[in-house]
């Protein structure tokens, strides 16, 4: 980059560039290693193929896909509906969901009806020219937190992530994060913890739109993609996230940041801009999932996987062959829902919320998971065991 002071945005940029370093110095502590290989290398078992997004669960439901004729009779018969989203009427509902309801439906606005068109990208004349990728890429970091993310990483997009069918020909993936609100997943089953899903995709919707913004701003190609499993998916988060260093595999299928936990979502913008990509991470996961088990247990609709993971995938439609992992049955996961409207608007976060990694970061709960990444098996069943006698206790 030229020579220029940049003295006024340095110190605009201060809270954030301290809430980046806060992030660095906790993963430190807790002993967090960057790796050169994302940890889902252990899952792959063969060549993986981009995936036909058609062929997700969410989206078999759609009347006109053929891929999903089988779900949608079962889905009826077992249920009477049509589709897992048909709503019940606010009539019966009882009172206090009632005002869930109408909390979630207000949260979710803006993830499915806000469909912005980018900025245009500025011109050559007026771009700016970065020597140090490194720089950039922090700057990138900072204003996304300033936007109101949680968490910011790079990775360099991996097309075997992009969905079958989407062109993306940028070379890097901004991979943002948010967390759901912990008061409103602790609620789930329930309308409550459902608004704290759709706020956090909304959250993300208009984040990730602020930010293409900002890097066409700067003269460089970008836009936000949607990831949305209901909607129209160009990108499989998952993956991703893990590429990025966000978190590792979990049990759930889900992506597990040693902060949040599985409790948050992801969304990226993808750009030309040259960046300096993040290292995935290792914190030991695969072991603490292994003497686990709360997700599992806790899943009423029987969808998260016990044990180790398996080559042997529940339904091949819904699912990419190539690798041994925990494979979630989403067909178990739509056809609860519906049989459980008054609860159940969605998945209500069940398996979120029992899971141990979600507790506030503080000192006690700070030690807790350093125990959980360094400890023995035997400790880390130890640990769940006193994690479930404190939810227990706290329902009483």
């Amino acid at each position: 980059m030229n020579t220029i002071r940049m003295d006024k945005l340095e110190k605009a940029l201060l809270p954030y560039e301290k809430q980046l370093q806060r992030q660095e110095r906790f993963r430190r502590l807790l002993g967090v290693k960057e790796v050169e290989q994302p940890t889902y290398q252990r899952y792959i078992t063969g060549p993986i193929e981009r995936f036909e997004k058609t062929r997700m669960a969410f989206l078999c439901m759609r009347p006109d896909n053929p891929y999903g004729e089988e779900l949608r009779r079962k889905f009826k018969e077992r249920t009477g509906y049509d589709h897992y989203l048909s709503p019940l009427p606010y009539e019966e509902l009882d009172y206090e969901d009632r005002i869930g309801r109408a909390m979630a439906d207000a949260s979710y606005r803006g993830c499915a009806e806000y469909e912005p068109k980018p900025f245009p990208v500025t011109s050559p004349a007026g771009r700016l020219q970065f020597e140090d990728r490194a720089w950039v890429s922090r700057l990138i970091k900072k204003v996304g937190l300033m936007l109101g993310a949680d968490i910011v990483r790079i990775t360099q997009l991996d097309p075997r992530w992009v969905y079958k069918g989407v062109d993306i020909s940028h070379p890097y993936a901004v991979v943002v994060a948010v967390q759901h609100k912990p008061s409103l997943v602790n609620l789930a089953p329930s309308y409550f913890s459902w608004g704290s899903t759709a706020d956090s995709y909304s959250r993300l919707k208009l984040i990730t739109t602020q930010l293409t913004d900002f890097i066409r701003g700067l003269g460089y190609d970008a836009m936000y993609r949607e990831t949305r499993g209901g909607g129209n998916p160009e990108l499989n988060m998952v993956p991703i996230g893990l590429d990025a260093g966000i978190g590792e595999f979990c049990r759930t299928g889900r992506v597990l940041s040693p902060e949040y936990g599985n409790n948050m979502r992801l969304k990226a913008v993808t750009t030309d801009l040259p960046l300096q990509p993040d290292n995935p991470i290792s914190f030991g996961l695969h072991d603490f999932c292994m003497a686990c088990e709360s997700c599992a247990k806790h899943c009423p609709a029987g969808a998260v996987p016990t044990g180790e993971p398996s080559d042997r995938i529940p339904n091949p439609v819904h699912n990419n062959p190539g690798f041994r992992k925990w494979w979630i049955n989403a067909e178990k996961c739509l056809i609860f829902w519906g049989i459980n409207k008054r609860k159940w608007p969605s998945c209500g976060g069940r398996c979120i919320a029992v899971c141990p990694w979600i507790k506030p970061m503080n000192r006690f709960h700070n030690t807790v998971r350093w125990l959980a990444i360094h400890s023995p098996i035997f400790v880390k069943r130890f640990l769940v065991r006193m994690d479930e006698f404190q939810r227990r206790g706290n329902r009483r």
